[in-house]
């Protein structure tokens, strides 16, 4: 199973994504440190990047955090999983987006603001606490991961964690050579995490959702049940 090449996967129409009805549920938020007896680390990347608002540890949904001790328990012996954000306030959803934005417009000058715009909703989601139109990770059912080694050193993922680049794209390796290692670990993450039922946003290797809006449009439910909640629900 571990090594199965990873799929190409539909594109995401964000609008037509918002269309799907939520049924919110009233599961409440828990900090992934409680994932440690299980292998699984958690390591809050913008907190330590200094990012404004940044929490100082994870949050996810509880089911999630059922789902990630699945994941864990699915991966080859030495190989442990490390969570890098989860449940995310919307001051730092705007802050992403921003820098985001004028990171792409440096980078690739080349396209056009059209074209710029449409890379920025591939890596970075629209700062929203409308109920209907919720940001992913404002429902607690989105979670950032990578892979590491039993002493937290994370493996070679190809890219880094956020990196705005078209390898970035979770089967962007699968045609290179040049990236046997990095293609092996990703194909390693991707169907241990899928197993658990979640569902992966193709555009970032690192970035799986179960239950919000996301994953009930790329597994085709009827509806979603995480919809805007806050660590004081």
């Amino acid at each position: 199973m571990y090594y199965k090449n990873i799929p190409m996967q539909k594109h995401i129409n964000w609008d037509d994504m918002f269309k799907t009805r939520i049924c919110a549920s009233n599961e409440e938020l828990i900090n992934t440190e409680i994932l440690k007896a299980h292998h699984i680390w958690t390591y809050p990347a913008y907190f330590y990047e200094n990012i404004q608002g940044a929490l100082s540890t994870c949050y996810v949904r509880l089911a999630l955090i059922e789902k990630l001790v699945l994941v864990s328990q699915a991966l080859p012996k030495g190989i442990c999983l490390m969570i890098l954000d989860g449940w995310r306030p919307v001051e730092v959803q705007k802050h992403l987006r921003e820098n985001f934005y004028s990171e792409i417009q440096k980078k690739y000058n080349d396209l056009s603001a059209m074209e710029q715009h449409e890379m920025l909703d591939q890596f970075v989601a629209l700062p929203s606490i409308d109920p209907l139109r919720p940001s992913p990770h404002l429902t607690g059912g989105s979670v950032d991961v990578t892979l590491c080694d039993e002493h937290g050193n994370i493996l070679d993922m190809g890219t880094g964690f956020d990196e705005i680049h078209p390898l970035s794209f979770t089967n962007a390796l699968e045609d290179r050579k040049d990236y046997n290692v990095a293609c092996k670990n990703r194909r390693i993450l991707y169907w241990a995490i899928l197993s658990a039922g979640f569902s992966n946003l193709p555009s970032e290797w690192w970035h799986f959702d179960y239950g919000n809006q996301l994953w009930a449009y790329m597994t085709q439910q009827d509806s979603a049940c995480y919809g805007v909640v806050s660590l004081d629900n």
